[in-house]
């Protein structure tokens, strides 16, 4: 059960420093057409540098939950980065969204297919 749930999220070391990091990810997110709709700096609350951003697209998240038989799927949105520092640096941590649409059959796999494709554009601006 532990390496399903550790392949469900996805890692990347960041070659950045953690606000440099937390920046390069939001400026790709926008320039991908995406919008930072939240964004939590965890720093002072638990002594680490730790952050939350949120990233949503309105044309993906209407298609998503368009259809009644697809809005359980609201529970996982919006999409979520975690940026945090460890003990060799800073990573970035997401789902694993390509592995996740694997698991969903249909157009809202197919959907979550391609929100995967955007999640590794975003998280490849710190690499």
């Amino acid at each position: 059960m532990e390496d399903l749930m550790k392949q469900m999220i996805k890692a990347v070391k960041s070659k950045y420093g953690f606000e440099e990091t937390v920046e390069k990810l939001k400026k790709k997110t926008e320039e991908l057409g995406w919008t930072v709709i939240g964004e939590y700096d965890f720093r002072e609350k638990v002594g680490i540098p730790f952050a939350i951003i949120e990233v949503c697209n309105k044309e993906f998240a209407t298609k998503a939950i368009s259809k009644p038989e697809n809005r359980w799927i609201s529970a996982m949105m919006p999409c979520k980065f975690s940026i945090i520092e460890m003990p060799d640096g800073i990573y970035v941590f997401g789902m694993n969204m390509e592995l996740f649409a694997k698991m969903i059959p249909g157009e809202l796999g197919e959907l979550l297919s391609e929100v995967s494709e955007i999640d590794e554009k975003i998280i490849s601006a710190v690499l």
